[in-house]
């Protein structure tokens, strides 16, 4: 006999389901907007407990990422972030390797993590990251990357968790991709 996997005790899934359902939505209305964007990331760092959680976006210019929605971050550390640094709880190199390998990036207990995968910015005290690739459907370029994390002893992220930020990272795909090949007119100076 096979036992179910356990869910981590402070996830809120009916925020995970709320931030699914607001990018559909809008995506239903034909053109996601940020406040949108931003709403669902909302409901989606409150549904995995996030103490630290941010979403990028992957830019043309330079520095080459623009944060639509961070938590638990100051502004200092969200530039930071942009530019590519790393700050304490959020991995350069953990985001890095969501963006090149195009596959969602899980670390259960940064504490166990030894060689080349340890970095500095996770070292100090137990933590667990989840970081997701958010890429367009149909051409597979990346246009964002989402990244929580968590206190690894008291909520560490697992595969059910890794599964739904892969679903959502495809969802938040479809919404940006629409967002770009249907952009919002600016609004004339006055």
């Amino acid at each position: 006999m096979t036992s179910a996997p356990s869910s981590p005790s402070n996830r809120n899934y009916p925020a995970l389901f709320m931030a699914l359902d607001d990018v559909l939505e809008t995506l239903g209305d034909g053109r996601p907007d940020e406040d949108a964007l931003q709403r669902s990331f909302e409901w989606s760092a409150d549904g995995f407990g996030a103490e630290k959680a941010l979403l990028l976006i992957v830019e043309d210019k330079a520095p080459g990422l623009r944060a639509l929605a961070s938590r638990g971050l100051t502004p200092r550390e969200v530039e930071a972030c942009e530019s590519g640094r790393s700050v304490p709880g959020v991995s350069s190199s953990r985001i890095r390797e969501a963006l090149v390998g195009r596959v969602p990036v899980m670390v259960q207990d940064a504490e166990h993590l030894v060689g080349v995968k340890a970095t500095t910015a996770l070292k100090g005290r137990p933590m667990s990251v989840l970081c997701a690739p958010v890429c367009d459907p149909r051409t597979r370029e990346v246009l964002a990357v989402l990244y929580v994390q968590n206190d690894a002893l008291r909520s560490p992220f697992g595969e059910i968790d890794r599964a739904w930020i892969e679903v959502y990272a495809r969802v938040l795909g479809r919404a940006l991709a629409a967002s770009r090949a249907h952009p919002v007119p600016e609004e004339p100076a006055r």
